[in-house]
């Protein structure tokens, strides 16, 4: 309520209303039976004490109350409580300050507030946070005809609280800080690797440490044995960690597992869903916390963090932990995609090289039956065509001219059959090694097409394993059709370097070029599926293949490495 608002006539309303104030101040003076005592005792409180009537006015107020707000008498009394509390020109009122007064008005009941007071005293403006505690003051009729505002300086109090609050904001962000350092730690060490035992290994050494601990493991779910084993740990002996392999719900790792939820106990010695209890009292385990390691709605096994001594494992113990094993879940679940992938892999290159083999002896078996059957016929049957055309009579000309035409067609088939044996099989590559095989390959497609190679060796010349002869030889072979085919080059370096550890092929031309991702999508190309090829043949024996080409003239260079131990015999 504004000032200006009584400067209306009240004269009826005051009338009223100045009985009861009178009434009141009377029972605060110590009228009556209180022998004028209520007074001395109110001005000797340290507290603020004042008699409000229903206008907001004071009609009471003790010594205290003029020292805080360091006025006489006569300059409080009258004026509105508001006024001299808040400095304002209106009621209490929220978002501010809610007015306890009103509510005793209505209910007759003690209210109390928390306020922020203005104080003036010699000049200086100060801000207390005071207690309110409004009481109503009652007539013989049981109506309230003023309250009793107790005021309390709390300023201390409540400071200390608002610094113990900011103190633990600052405790809280230090801690998510950490937690999130931490959760940042696993996810860089977890990351480090996909294979399964370093990720469990290192992700355990890690949770360790966060947690200042130095007993613990962590148990996978073999699908295999249906058990929950483990599969790293420290700081148990090796037989405890063979025994405590666990059924779903057996135990309480199993119990863990089969419900998705931690289980941490201050002594697990003690607890009697624990699984082999005496050989948890050989190892002298009491708290025990374990925690599920879940990804994607499923259970993938547990970490235990296990101490010797008794621990009650903390609210922030358990979040951290449940947000690390997410973390682990995550890596193991990678790792076990990653060996699946690799065990296909490995499949997929045992079917490969068992291809490539049975290629290699079907060429040998095609190559051995066109040299001993199908030339041995065309070489006869060349000879018969020369005998019988040199036992013509001098007069069949003609008949003598389509003998020779027969001849020299059956010849050039017998040429044909002797090259595609070469390629199929050529026998330099068995008798002399590859250096020599390659060299003639060169000769019979690149010189003979008009192509100038610089063939070059480079290092000890020496014989390699049939497989890697085999293997380098093929992927050569490749590389000179492509150049025959698709190059249109002028110039061809060959080079062949023996290494002390590998052995290396590079090959460049000055041809055209190609697109070489262009080329190996192009799966349903020849030169597309050619390339392909190459590339499984080197890979197969852990070696490496380079390709770079540039198209419209840039030429195109291959480079081919594979170590001499490859992993396969020596032959």
């Amino acid at each position: 309520m504004k000032q200006k608002a009584f400067s209306r006539p009240i004269v009826r309303r005051r009338s009223k209303g100045s009985s009861k104030a009178n009434e009141a101040g009377n029972f605060v003076k110590g009228g009556g039976s209180s022998s004028g005592l209520l007074q001395p005792i109110t001005d000797s409180l340290e507290n603020e004490l004042m008699v409000i009537d229903r206008d907001y006015r004071i009609i009471e107020a003790n010594n205290a109350v003029l020292l805080r707000h360091g006025k006489r008498r006569e300059e409080v009394i009258g004026r509105y409580c508001y006024d001299i509390s808040h400095g304002v020109s209106e009621r209490c009122h929220p978002p501010h300050h809610k007015c306890p007064i009103e509510a005793v008005w209505k209910t007759g009941k003690v209210a109390r507030a928390t306020h922020l007071h203005v104080y003036h005293t010699h000049g200086d403006r100060q801000e207390r946070y005071v207690d309110i505690i409004v009481s109503p003051i009652m007539d013989s009729q049981g109506n309230v005809i003023a309250v009793a505002e107790l005021v309390c300086d709390v300023t201390e109090a409540k400071e200390f609280e608002l610094k113990i609050a900011e103190s633990m904001e600052l405790i809280d962000a230090k801690v998510a800080q950490s937690r999130l350092l931490a959760l940042n730690t696993i996810a860089s060490v977890v990351s480090q690797s996909l294979d399964l035992d370093t990720v469990l290994s290192s992700a355990l050494d890690k949770t360790l440490e966060i947690m200042k601990a130095n007993i613990g493991g962590i148990l996978l779910w073999d699908e295999e044995r249906q058990m929950l084993c483990y599969r790293v740990h420290r700081g148990l002996s090796a037989r405890y960690a063979k025994e405590m392999c666990l059924r779903l719900g057996e135990g309480i790792a199993g119990k863990v597992a089969q419900t998705g939820e931690a289980i941490l106990l201050e002594d697990i010695s003690m607890d009697s869903r624990a699984a082999r209890l005496g050989l948890i009292a050989s190892e002298d385990l009491k708290s025990f916390a374990s925690i599920p390691l879940c990804s994607k709605e499923k259970v993938l096994g547990v970490i235990n963090i296990v101490s010797r001594e008794a621990r009650k494992f903390s609210a922030d113990d358990v979040c951290l932990l449940n947000s690390i094993a997410a973390q682990i879940a995550v890596a193991v679940e990678n790792a076990k995609l990653h060996q699946e992938v690799q065990h296909k892999e490995e499949i997929r290159g045992e079917l490969l090289r068992e291809i490539f083999s049975i290629q290699e002896e079907e060429r040998r078996r095609i190559a051995r039956e066109l040299h001993d059957e199908t030339s041995q016929v065309l070489a006869s049957l060349t000879a018969n065509l020369e005998a019988a055309a040199s036992i013509l009579p001098a007069g069949a000309n003609k008949t003598r001219a389509l003998l020779r035409k027969a001849q020299a067609l059956s010849t050039n088939i017998l040429d044909e059959i002797h090259r595609l044996i070469y390629e199929l099989r050529p026998t330099l590559l068995d008798d002399l090694g590859l250096v020599a095989a390659t060299r003639w390959l060169v000769d019979n497609n690149l010189v003979a097409a008009g192509v100038t190679v610089n063939f070059k060796t480079v290092g000890r010349e020496r014989r390699l394993p049939p497989q890697l002869e085999t293997t380098l030889f093929r992927v050569a072979q490749e590389a000179v059709f492509n150049i025959t085919r698709h190059a249109h080059a002028k110039n061809v370096s060959v080079n062949q370097h023996f290494r002390k550890g590998s052995i290396r092929i590079h090959i460049k031309d000055d041809g055209r070029g190609f697109d070489v991702k262009e080329a190996v999508s192009s799966k349903d190309r020849p030169r597309g599926l050619g390339l392909l090829g190459m590339k499984e043949r080197v890979e197969l024996m852990n070696g490496t293949l380079s390709i770079r080409s540039h198209p419209g003239g840039g030429g195109t260079e291959i480079d081919i490495e594979i170590p001499m131990n490859y992993g396969g015999s020596s032959g």
